[in-house]
């Protein structure tokens, strides 16, 4: 019998952790005797697992009497309808279905087909589908309640529209702090660093973001290029660079490898500045970080050169 362990998470900014540890805990690490891991990194739990592309590796490598084991119920499915045909799938192929933590952690083989096991995979995967849609219920009444109050939602202003970018280096040569322009903009503290980088003590003056610069290349988190994609205000060679870009899927979403002289992409951490706002979902601000922390290193890694 071989323990068949899967691991998957939905975007590539996630990390695995959280599950090795679960699965370590009970003695299942890649490499141990008997032990295979399959996964699917940044994969939309929307795809069904018996459609995913680790799975199916999983799915050619099992044979009757194995063990599949997951940390958690939802990093195989979420719903009903993707549990039973999970379950159908292991009866089929005469695998068992172990679940390590949540509330279905105490069944020794969810495939099981007595009638015990069927009712409170039933009733335990319809309680959690009916929590998650009240959640979905209780947020849209919500919103509702408040655009009716007058509050209005979405991104604050972007600080590079109608010449603002120009306020902000103008009103930081002037003696304004950082905090104080980002109150007055309604954008955060980095989005003001990103507009005045070059005016900012230790950093490369003009001189060295030229367009005469080494081209480099770096990898921008899909969230952000889809943003920058929409900008109409942006400069023919920034529109170039993002013309010239390599597509790089990842499950359900993207990175775009940008190869262009590092001004360029300043500016274009600049346009994607309203992704870094209080405004902006938690997503969009991670994604524009990572594009500045990938940024920065390479600028870095330029002058230690």
């Amino acid at each position: 019998m071989a323990d068949l362990v899967y691991t998957r998470v939905s975007t590539d900014e996630q990390s695995t952790q959280r599950q090795t540890h679960v699965l370590a805990e009970a003695g299942l690490t890649d490499g141990a005797d008997g032990v295979r891991v399959f996964s699917d990194p940044a994969t939309s739990s929307k795809i069904p697992a018996l459609e995913r592309v680790g799975f199916r590796e999983l799915a050619r490598f099992a044979r009757p009497g194995d063990r599949l084991t997951v940390s958690e119920l939802y990093r195989l499915c979420r719903d009903l309808t993707d549990i039973l045909a999970l379950r159908a799938w292991c009866q089929q192929h005469q695998v068992k279905l172990r679940v390590l933590s949540g509330a279905l952690s105490n069944i020794t083989d969810l495939a099981a087909t007595d009638a015990t096991t069927n009712m409170l995979v039933n009733v335990l995967v319809s309680v959690g589908q009916f929590q998650r849609d009240l959640q979905n219920e209780l947020t849209r009444e919500g919103l509702a309640a408040a655009w009716a109050k007058g509050s209005t939602s979405g991104r604050r202003p972007r600080h590079t529209q109608l010449g603002v970018t120009d306020q902000i280096r103008h009103g930081y040569r002037g003696g304004a702090s950082i905090a104080a322009l980002a109150r007055e903009h309604g954008v955060s503290r980095g989005a003001i660093r990103t507009a005045i980088a070059d005016l900012l003590p230790n950093q490369p003056g003009p001189a060295a973001t030229t367009t005469t610069a080494q081209p480099v290349r770096v990898e921008v988190p899909g969230k952000v290029a889809g943003h920058l994609a929409d900008r109409t205000d942006l400069g023919e060679a920034e529109r170039h660079a993002l013309r010239r870009g390599r597509m790089v899927r990842r499950g359900h979403g993207y990175s775009l490898h940008v190869t262009a002289p590092p001004h360029v992409h300043q500016t274009l951490l600049a346009a994607a500045a309203a992704l870094d706002t209080d405004g902006a979902s938690s997503a969009d601000r991670k994604a524009y970080r990572i594009y500045a922390d990938r940024l920065n290193a390479f600028v870095l890694a330029s002058h230690i050169r």
